[in-house]
């Protein structure tokens, strides 16, 4: 979840608490634990490179 939050921080440019705000968000809307939203984030950056 740290690793999730410091990519979400830089890739859009924001602090920490909007970092966690923005993946618990998408956790609830799409009915997944913040630890599935965090895999997917990091997924995603090493596929974005």
């Amino acid at each position: 979840i740290e690793l999730a939050k410091g990519l979400l921080m830089k890739m859009k440019d924001c602090n920490e608490e909007e970092a966690y705000t923005l993946m618990r968000r998408q956790a609830m809307s799409r009915q997944q634990k913040l630890i599935q939203v965090a895999e997917q984030i990091i997924a995603m950056s090493e596929l974005l490179g």
